[in-house]
């Protein structure tokens, strides 16, 4: 019996269905979570006792994989620490969900704060009497809402009850006058933590944030002590207050005491505002359901009955949010009985003070470069400490981890993230030092398929990936003359002038100008111009420019709706002479309606609509921010118009305000006369106004070059029908030697690789003045990271080329694909500013491995493919040769999953350690997270698949590595797309998607079926 179970446990199959059922509920948690939020999917998933024993089933099967295998052999020892690793890495796991905790710590500049709030709500009882006071609580989880709640506990050796009489999960709270009630005040109160609506009864004592609002005639130290003698309502606060009327500027100092309370009066201090709604003097209080989810301020209301020996009472327990949880506070026999809902609060044994919260942002632009906290460490009996934390600078004291998480909207604030998880951090970490000491044994291993062939190249990969090596128009158009056509040498000199886009990012002009005719047009050129030509012409000569149809109008409604037979219009094409816009109705319709509901036809309307205003902004000058301000604090720069009216010297006034029409009229005489140097000498006079007045360093003159040359070069669009066609033809002239049974020539080998390799020269070159004009690494959005991985792509190829040449054509054919989705409409390929968070070395360690990784896997997939035409090629004449065809790019896609696997695991986990340095967390089921894990454990079972029954062999194999592809790309487009998450790219409403997928997977499952037929066919026959 014993040896069945283990045999169950240890089964190659048992690791398989474990790893296909977490890779499902993971997958379907990321749904989850889209719809119903993250709470949600931890609850039914992440969180759950039978997802916790899934894991401790795999560190099981995982042990007994060790001694079954005999993985601890000197031979196989690399293999025993990848395995043992994870084991490592589950147990740290297990410490962390259950030992460890995290929270946010919100400090005001000038205050101090000694405790942090979790992210685990519970429900706490407090008792107080002449004895002392006594505590109970229950977990969030141990509240069921639905089937009721009930508990017996003892407080003071009391024994008492509690149960959840009615749970209403979106509630307001309402006073009802009635007969036989007791006093109740509904008030608005602000303070530093708290703002809203609230109602306090008689009796009561409630706490809001930092403030303490008490019902009582006794005396009391509460922060605001309501009061109710002879029917008549007072207040009283620990600061005198101030009162004033509602619309009124007319402010009174009252006196200190008890002051009667006025209703619809403002009371305030130092420290709060407060506003009395009414005052009952006999009233009940109810939680009333909302009419709907969104009413303002409405949360959640528990209704609980609490008993003690004879005594009965029915609370009202509101549900809290992460600043603070109303307290309530009531009479219960001869002491007082405190509940609340919500976070928990965690006291520290020190303190921190916000001397000062510091942000910067980039230069005229109010998007934050960082922040940062300047604070004081406070520790009974030890000196102050002064600390910075800012992002990547983390706090550690006694255990606690302190980042940089967030701030106040006021800037007046921090918000620090606070985790409390040294052991299972330790522990987790030494799992990951383990599985990339494993890794890189498996690559040095002489006993390792990687070692002979490929160490020196994996080498160089591993170099390279962490970064140590640090169109024409087609449609016609109304012509624009050459001789009439503004100077190239001349607009290359205004395309080098600097300006400031309104992400504060300064760049050259030709970058601007390229960005702003890629979105009118989506293409590079109009009938032969550059960008800049076009930016100068239709700011000179917009009259004209108002008829040349350059604006893109894709929908075929919209076209007819304007009147055009092509796919581009005029921006006269949008108006009705005399009589306005014609979308004027479309594009409120459009805008009306919420994303979800907008149609195709409405989102183009949007995008044509946007179009047309860029076209109107370049026409009137909105968009020329050429001109800083002398002496300014904020560093940005403006038009011409704006610039006049800041400038407080009358020479720069004069000189700004003149410059331009100046210029624009010398440039007028040039396109005439031919001569060009009064028009280049007013650009020299705007590029020496920047430098002086800039305030802060600008980019040099040759990074101003290298990036006209990049916008020029274009060099990504170029490479994607180079490397497309040249893969293309690679690859069925070496298809046409196998099916023929003839060798080809070396030269012909030569030849291609050598006409491939230059468009990868010109790739790497293209990625490196990217990653030197930004400052970064080119891998902070989903257009430059599509680029790297295209790059990785053809490195793969090249690495495995030597053992079939088919890797370098496939490689060529993807790299190439990769590109063109890097190209298409949904995907931005301007250059812009990181923000905080990703100004860490880890973001380029992390995304270049990671994504390094889903070109070797994406190798994979096309050799599968291959594989598969193969199979349906076969015949009596060709078999052998094809099967020996087959069985070598079969053990050549082994070997590339393996590597893609690798680097995936690697990608992985240092994400999870620039996580838990970023933000204090080293997993947190981000969607991003969770689908790169995905992926890992689909590719886990595709390179173990030999070991199980009934998916060994060379077809399954390659057909599993076509389609486990597919995880791939749900990890990167669908999550960066299409659902929620830290590293979601879409803003707000979905991108489509492009029809060449449906066509694409439709024409893959049409291979796949005549493929595994054909297939049949010959293993019948064999």
């Amino acid at each position: 019996m014993m040896k069945k179970i283990t045999n169950l446990l240890f089964s190659p199959i048992t690791m398989g269905a474990i790893l296909l059922i977490g890779a499902f509920a993971m997958a379907a948690a990321t749904f989850i979570e889209n719809d119903f939020g993250a709470a949600y999917a931890i609850k039914v998933v992440y969180g759950t006792r039978w997802f916790e024993g899934l894991m401790v089933l795999f560190a099981i099967n995982l042990l007994g994989s060790i001694f079954r295998r005999k993985l601890y052999k000197r031979r196989m020892l690399s293999v025993f620490l990848f395995h043992v690793a994870l084991i490592v890495m589950i147990i740290g796991a297990g410490i962390t969900r259950y030992f460890g905790y995290e929270g946010m710590m919100h400090i005001r500049e000038g205050a101090t704060s000694d405790h942090i709030v979790t992210q685990n709500r519970s429900l706490n009882l407090e008792f107080t009497d002449a004895t002392g006071t006594y505590s109970e609580s229950w977990d969030e989880d141990k509240i069921n809402r639905k089937s009721g709640f009930k508990q017996h506990f003892k407080l003071n050796g009391t024994k008492m009850a509690i149960e959840l009489l009615k749970f209403v999960p979106d509630a307001y709270e309402k006073a009802e006058a009635r007969k036989g009630g007791n006093p109740i005040i509904a008030f608005v109160l602000a303070n530093d933590d708290f703002r809203g609506l609230s109602y306090i009864e008689y009796g009561n004592t409630q706490t809001y944030g930092n403030t303490t609002v008490s019902f009582t005639d006794a005396q009391t130290d509460a922060d605001v002590a309501f009061s109710f003698e002879n029917g008549v309502f007072y207040v009283s606060t620990k600061t005198p207050l101030a009162e004033k009327v509602m619309g009124s500027d007319q402010v009174k100092a009252l006196p200190e005491g008890k002051v009667a309370l006025t209703p619809k009066k403002l009371y305030q201090n130092n420290a709060l505002s407060l506003v009395v709604q009414e005052a009952l003097p006999e009233a009940v209080l109810t939680a009333v359901p909302s009419a709907t989810s969104k009413r303002s301020g409405s949360k959640s209301a528990f209704v609980f009955k609490i008993s003690a020996n004879d005594k009965a009472k029915e609370v009202i327990v509101w549900g809290g949010t992460s600043s603070g949880s109303q307290v309530t506070t009531t009479d219960f026999g001869e002491g007082k009985l405190s509940a609340y809902y919500g976070y928990q609060k965690i006291f520290l044994p020190f303190k921190l003070q916000l001397d000062n919260f510091e942000i910067t942002r980039y230069p005229g632009s109010h998007s934050p470069a960082s922040f940062s906290s300047y604070v004081h460490i406070l520790i009974p009996g030890e000196k102050p400490e002064p600390f910075h934390i800012y992002m990547n600078n983390i706090l550690k004291l006694h255990g606690y981890r302190f980042y940089q998480s967030s701030y106040d909207s006021d800037e007046q604030g921090t918000i620090l993230s606070v985790n409390y998880d040294s052991l299972g951090t330790g522990v987790t970490y030494f799992g990951y030092f383990l599985l990339l000491l494993g890794i890189l044994w498996s690559m040095v291993n002489k006993n390792s398929f990687l070692h002979k062939t490929f160490i020196p190249k994996l080498l160089l990969l591993a170099f390279l990936l962490t970064g140590a090596g640090s169109n024409a128009f087609s449609q016609s158009t109304a012509s624009v003359k050459s001789n009439q056509a503004i100077d190239a040498k001349h607009a290359d000199k205004f395309g080098s002038l600097l300006i400031q886009d309104n992400r504060g990012r300064t760049a050259p002009v030709y970058t601007f100008a390229s960005d702003l005719i890629r979105k009118i047009s989506r293409k590079q050129t109009v009938n032969g111009l550059s960008p800049v030509q076009i930016l100068l012409e239709m700011s000179m000569d917009y009259e004209h420019w108002m008829n040349v149809p350059m604006i893109k109008v894709s929908n075929k409604k919209l076209q007819d709706e304007l009147g055009i037979s092509g796919s581009y219009a005029s921006y006269n094409d949008f108006l009705i002479p005399g009589m306005g816009y014609k979308l004027q109705k479309h594009v409120e319709a459009a805008f009306n309606k919420p994303p979800s509901m907008q149609d195709k036809f409405d989102k183009e309307v949007i995008k044509a609509d946007e179009r047309l205003n860029i076209c109107y902004a370049i026409y009137s000058g909105s968009f020329l921010r050429l001109f800083p301000i002398p002496q300014s604090h904020d560093e940005k720069w403006y038009t011409t118009a704006e610039a006049v009216q800041k400038i407080k010297t009358t020479d720069d006034s004069a000189f700004v305000a003149n410059i331009i029409p100046i210029y624009f009229q010398a440039l007028s005489d040039a396109k005439q006369s031919g001569n060009y140097s009064a028009a280049n000498e007013y650009v020299s006079g705007i590029e020496r106004y920047q430098k002086t007045y800039a305030g802060y360093e600008l980019p040099s003159e040759f990074k101003v070059k290298a990036e006209v040359t990049y916008n020029k070069l274009n060099v990504f669009k170029k490479l994607f029908p180079y490397y497309t066609s040249w893969g293309l033809v690679f690859l069925f002239v070496l298809l046409g030697a196998i099916i023929m049974g003839k060798s080809l020539n070396p030269w012909i080998i030569r030849f291609f690789t050598g006409v491939i390799f230059l468009g990868f020269l010109a790739h790497t070159a293209g990625l490196a003045i990217r990653w030197y004009i930004s400052g970064h690494a080119p891998m902070s959005n989903g257009y430059e990271s599509l680029v790297f991985i295209s790059w990785v792509t053809l490195l793969a190829g090249f690495i495995f080329s030597r053992q079939s040449w088919m890797a370098l054509s496939a490689t060529a054919i993807l790299g190439g694909f990769t590109l063109m989705v890097a190209n298409l409409s949904f995907m931005d390929p301007q250059i812009t500013n990181l923000v905080p968070v990703l100004k860490s070395y880890w973001l380029t360690i992390h995304v270049s491995v990671i994504t390094g990784s889903y070109g070797f896997l994406g190798l994979g997939a096309l050799l599968g493919i291959i594989n598969m035409i193969l199979h349906m090629i076969q015949n009596k004449t060709n078999k052998v040769r094809i099967d020996e065809t087959i069985e070598s790019l079969t053990k050549i896609n082994h070997r590339t999953l393996i590597l893609g696997l690798y680097f995936l695991t690697i990608g992985t986990f240092l994400g999870a350690v620039w996580a838990n340095e970023s933000w204090g967390r080293y997993w947190g089921w981000d969607p991003k997270e969770t689908w790169s894990l995905i992926t890992l454990i689909i590719y886990t079972f595709v390179t173990h698949a030999r070991m199980i029954p009934g998916v060994r062999g060379r077809f399954a194999f390659n057909t599993m590595s076509v389609y486990a592809f597919f995880s791939v790309l749900m990890t990167y487009f669908g999550v960066n797309y299409y659902l929620s998450g830290l590293h979601s790219y879409a803003g707000g409403d979905p991108v489509p998607v492009p029809s060449f997928v449906y066509i694409s997977v439709g024409i893959l499952v049409v291979l796949s079926i005549v493929s595994w037929f054909r297939f049949q066919m010959q293993d019948t026959k064999k």
